[in-house]
């Protein structure tokens, strides 16, 4: 396990650190999904945090994990719908920090490696590559392990849940609502932000 992994805004004025990550504890992973797309696209990011065919490396793990050291005032969220997942992000600069569920119950947080700085291998190696048929151009990589994938994710999501973990979360209050008001973006933002 490693607590030497932290995660920075592009300006500096955010800061968060991710205890005890590591291949173990998290999923490793690119998603070409039109939501996380179209979440980058909103905030000016994509080039930034996705690669040429529009696929974001996120570390999913747990929210326990996370831990913001500096700039908490800087967070936001967003959705993309009424329903949608909650895509926080640093307002100071608009990057892209980490999408969570609307419940803390469900406890995972799939955080943008983009802003990962740990040592080499610390997160182990890309295990799934999820919708591929969305990506702007064609994926030769294999998709990876899609079941080793979702079982990970459900037995952490129980594990938390299980364990009472799934309340120590730096996204959600006590009551179990964001520490932020989400904001959904408006219809005309959706179009423009989905505009490939």
């Amino acid at each position: 396990m490693s607590d030497a992994i932290s995660l920075t805004c592009q300006c500096g004025s955010f800061k968060a650190r991710l205890r005890g990550a590591d291949a173990k504890n998290g999923n490793h992973g690119v998603c070409y999904c039109v939501d996380c797309q179209a979440f980058a696209r909103h905030l000016v990011q994509l080039d930034r945090v996705a690669d040429a065919a529009g696929g974001t490396e996120i570390y999913q793990t747990q929210p326990h994990r996370f831990e913001i050291t500096e700039g908490a005032a800087h967070l936001a969220v967003l959705r993309l719908s009424p329903k949608g997942l909650n895509r926080w992000y640093a307002a100071c600069c608009n990057t892209p920090i980490c999408n969570t569920p609307r419940s803390p119950k469900v406890a995972f947080a799939g955080v943008v490696a983009a802003n990962i700085t740990a040592p080499d291998g610390a997160l182990g190696p890309i295990r799934f590559r999820y919708k591929r048929e969305s990506a702007l151009h064609p994926v030769s990589e294999p998709a990876g392990n899609m079941v080793g994938f979702v079982v990970k994710t459900l037995s952490a999501i129980l594990g938390e849940r299980l364990s009472g973990r799934w309340r120590d979360t730096p996204f959600f209050d006590d009551g179990g609502n964001p520490v932020v008001e989400p904001r959904v973006i408006s219809r005309e933002e959706k179009a423009a932000a989905y505009t490939r």
